[in-house]
């Protein structure tokens, strides 16, 4: 909700604006709240959550409209397919590398603590099994559990719960600093306003064309 909204409200004040100001304030202001949610930990509350994704939302909705406007408004119409292709690409692909990229380093951080915190009674295969994901070290400490080993279980599902609180964290740090870079450099470097192409300032006026036909 708070995505389509802002998506509207992004599109007026880039005319208003420029593409410059408006991705720049979206991407900084969702980068800030990247670091607000990095600091959440198991008793975050639910309202502040909710207020993250609003927040959050808000700032991804202010930048679609200007980001392709700033695309698609850099070439000439008989060129529109090419820049949106060229749009949908460069997204498609920023996407996949941010999820893998982060990924991996939400779970390095997570293996790394999770290692150095499992109890020592645990059993090769469980310890692998708990090493795997956070939902395989909680079925792991709910087995142990059953098994009557109550201390081992908790010190597991604590252990697992704070690896992935860590790994979450450090992750969404990374990722709020690559926005508001995106945000500085989008400040700099992009144009306010799409530069006229060169195909369109070299195309005559059809006024004086018809001027010269008839002299």
């Amino acid at each position: 909700m708070s995505i389509a909204a802002a998506a509207v409200l992004g599109t007026k004040l880039a005319v208003r604006l420029g593409n410059k100001a408006v991705v720049a304030a979206g991407l900084a202001l969702f980068g800030v709240v990247l670091l607000w949610i990095a600091g959440n930990t198991a008793s975050t509350s639910y309202g502040t959550l909710v207020a993250q994704m609003i927040v959050g939302g808000s700032g991804v909705g202010l930048i679609t409209a200007p980001a392709t406007e700033a695309i698609m408004g850099a070439v000439p119409t008989e060129k529109a397919g090419i820049g949106s292709a060229i749009n949908d690409a460069t997204r498609l692909f920023g996407e996949a590398l941010g999820v893998a990229v982060i990924g991996s380093i939400a779970a390095s951080l997570f293996d790394n603590r999770l290692t150095s915190r499992l109890p020592h009674s645990l059993t090769p295969a469980a310890r692998h099994a708990a090493k795997g994901s956070l939902g395989g070290a909680l079925v792991t400490a709910q087995h142990l559990a059953h098994a009557g080993l109550t201390n081992t279980a908790r010190s597991l599902s604590d252990a697992a719960v704070g690896a992935f609180l860590h790994g979450f964290s450090g992750s969404l740090r990374v990722t709020g600093a690559t926005a508001l870079t995106g945000a500085v450099i989008a400040a700099v470097l992009l144009p306010s306003r799409p530069a006229t192409t060169a195909e369109t300032a070299l195309e005559p006026d059809p006024s004086s064309v018809s001027e010269e036909l008839v002299a």
